[in-house]
């Protein structure tokens, strides 16, 4: 049994349920259990999470990009239409990307974080979605 496709599937799978998952969080739960915060209040906590969440998020994207080029140049055969999902995958995966990245910054608005979480989170659902499509190609 050859363990480095297992290992790199694993990596990938837990690399996108940490980013995702916690841009479900963060929009979901935490953005309410801050709700009655001031802006101050809620511009240091924010700044706080970005500052303890920032190498955590990078070493997940680093992982994700790495696992996922493995996985791709790896993969034995490309059915009939399987690069066009995996082209919408790609650009949905440059956006949480980025968005990840950027969350990572200090001196950002709650609002902002708000909406770029919840950007995060459904383009990383969407891009389940797309995977679980090209799994059946």
């Amino acid at each position: 049994m050859d363990f480095l496709p297992i290992l790199s599937r694993w990596t990938h799978i837990t690399s996108m349920a940490f980013i995702i998952g916690g841009a479900l969080y963060a929009r979901f739960i935490l953005a309410r259990a801050m709700e009655g915060m001031g802006a101050t209040e809620k511009s240091q906590l924010g700044d706080r999470i970005a500052a303890a969440l920032r190498p955590w998020m990078l070493a997940a994207i680093a992982a994700l990009v790495g696992s996922g080029t493995y996985n791709l140049l790896n993969k034995p055969m490309i059915a009939s239409g399987y690069h066009m999902w995996f082209g919408m995958k790609m650009l949905l995966a440059m956006h949480i990307i980025a968005v990840a990245v950027l969350l990572g910054r200090q001196g950002i608005d709650s609002g902002k974080r708000n909406r770029w979480t919840f950007g995060i989170a459904m383009s990383g659902l969407t891009a389940i979605l797309l995977s679980a499509i090209l799994r059946v190609l």
